[in-house]
């Protein structure tokens, strides 16, 4: 009785034994993949399992040494993106201070300097478009000073200098449309008249 107690006792750590060793393999191939997936190194995860069979351990630890040195790589090479950036943008701090400031949040780092970027290029091309229109008003209305004058004024703003040109224009327009149409009133009056 005694010895099929044990046996049976046996039996059951075994069964037992063997689930939890079925359980860490699934979960050791699952770490497998997941470190498959962020390393990429050249083989699946299935390939690298076969290979590494009975010493999947000796596996996962190669692959986190990997992802390790593939993630201070990745720090670095977005550090280097973030020097570039400032370099840039020129957004008040510098680049250490703000790597400081967003350590271990470099993407949004990155992402929030390069939209800075994408703004000041914008405006520096919407500000060319501006001193391209104020230096044509100029050419067109003769103001009394030259455009770099003028913008030089009106630094930041060409939004006004605009205006006040284009209603400059205008009035030159309108004076000269008076002046051509009492010019043709006065040889229409000379026309009927004939004053001699």
């Amino acid at each position: 009785d005694d010895l099929i107690k044990n046996l049976e006792k046996m039996k059951a750590k075994q069964e037992k034994s063997a689930v939890k060793e079925a359980e860490l393999k699934a979960a050791k191939r699952v770490r497998v993949s997941t470190l498959v997936d962020e390393t990429m190194p050249g083989k699946s995860a299935e390939e690298l399992l076969a290979l590494y069979d009975g010493k999947e351990d000796q596996l996962i630890k190669n692959l986190e040494k990997m992802n390790s040195k593939k993630l201070v790589k990745d720090k670095a090479n977005k550090q280097q993106s973030v020097r570039q950036l400032v370099d840039e943008t020129n957004p008040g701090k510098s680049a250490e201070e703000l790597l400081a400031m967003y350590d271990g949040k470099e993407d949004d780092l990155i992402k929030n300097l390069t939209k800075m970027k994408a703004k000041q290029e914008k405006a520096t091309e919407l500000n060319a478009i501006k001193q391209q229109s104020v230096r044509a008003l100029v050419d067109e209305t003769n103001p009394g000073k030259s455009a770099e004058e003028l913008l030089a004024m009106y630094d930041d703003k060409e939004d006004d200098l605009i205006k006040n040109l284009t209603k400059m224009k205008m009035k030159q327009e309108k004076t000269a449309e008076l002046k051509a149409s009492k010019r043709e009133s006065v040889r229409a009056l000379v026309d009927e008249t004939n004053p001699g």
